[in-house]
């Protein structure tokens, strides 16, 4: 049994969720996650797909040609993600954006 006043064990340390990215964020892209991680998909020109947020699908959408959203990301989202990527230069992380 532990002592109420003992400090909790770090050793084992997970993820905050501050840490935990979507999977369409590029590693070097600093920017954080905007709502779901799931909110959209995107699929390339040679239909490979990948799920992410709002924030990082557009950004990038804007890197990736011949990419697309998915059809079945509701119309609110996939407009959104398209409106975002449209004023984006590709990779938009290496210029401060």
């Amino acid at each position: 049994m532990r002592n109420q006043h003992q400090p909790p064990d770090l050793s084992v340390r997970r993820p905050s969720a501050a840490h935990v990215r979507c999977p369409a964020a590029a590693a070097q892209d600093p920017t954080p996650c905007e709502g779901p991680h799931d909110a959209a998909t995107i699929v390339d020109r040679h239909g490979r797909e990948v799920a992410g947020c709002v924030q990082h699908c557009a950004r990038l959408l804007a890197g990736l040609e011949g990419a697309r959203v998915h059809p079945f990301v509701p119309a609110r989202q996939s407009l959104e993600i398209y409106f975002r990527a449209r004023e984006l230069p590709p990779f938009a992380w290496e210029i401060g954006r």
